[in-house]
């Protein structure tokens, strides 16, 4: 599956035989995605990388989706729909870069996709959940529309502080 999203930007289905690839972007991105990402430390060879790809595309979440990101045809990251609640209509959303590619509206540019990437689903909202140090992520939060909701205090420790999680929430265009 490859969805366009713009003239730079394409996701395609990710799956385990990127475990490759997918070890190369961690391991030149290890400092930065280490910061954020509690997994970051177990992706360490190929078969870690494998296990992580596995357990996330087979996670069995109702309405889960795992992307891998190309930037100019260049595999640059991963996105995703961790689950879609059957009850709320909540799509929970994924994501990482490489370092190299930050700086470029990567995810924005999904981001604003997001009403067409849904459309044969039932979600109605879409949530960023974000460390709050992680100033990148809640900053593609905040330009998608979305607004705070919640936070979980004291969730865990990450950047060498016990950090809160803020779960930012915006509605779909119907």
């Amino acid at each position: 599956m490859h969805i366009h999203i713009s003239e730079n930007v394409k996701l395609s289905a990710l799956l385990e035989s990127d475990a490759a690839e997918i070890l190369d972007l961690v391991n030149t991105s290890r400092r930065d995605l280490n910061k954020f990402l509690y997994w970051v430390k177990d992706v360490n060879n190929i078969e870690s990388a494998r296990q992580y790809i596995a357990d996330r595309v087979n996670s069995s979440l109702p309405g889960s989706r795992w992307f891998k990101v190309y930037f100019n045809n260049k595999i640059c990251g991963i996105f995703a729909i961790k689950s879609i609640c059957s009850d709320s209509y909540v799509a929970e959303l994924g994501y990482w870069l490489a370092s190299a590619t930050h700086g470029n509206g990567v995810i924005n540019q999904i981001t604003d996709k997001l009403p067409d990437i849904l459309a044969d689903t039932s979600a109605r909202i879409v949530e960023f959940r974000c460390l709050e140090q992680n100033l990148a992520s809640i900053k593609v939060a905040l330009k998608s529309g979305a607004e705070l909701v919640y936070c979980i205090p004291n969730f865990m420790v990450a950047n060498q502080t016990m950090q809160n999680l803020n779960i930012y929430r915006v509605q779909l265009p119907t």
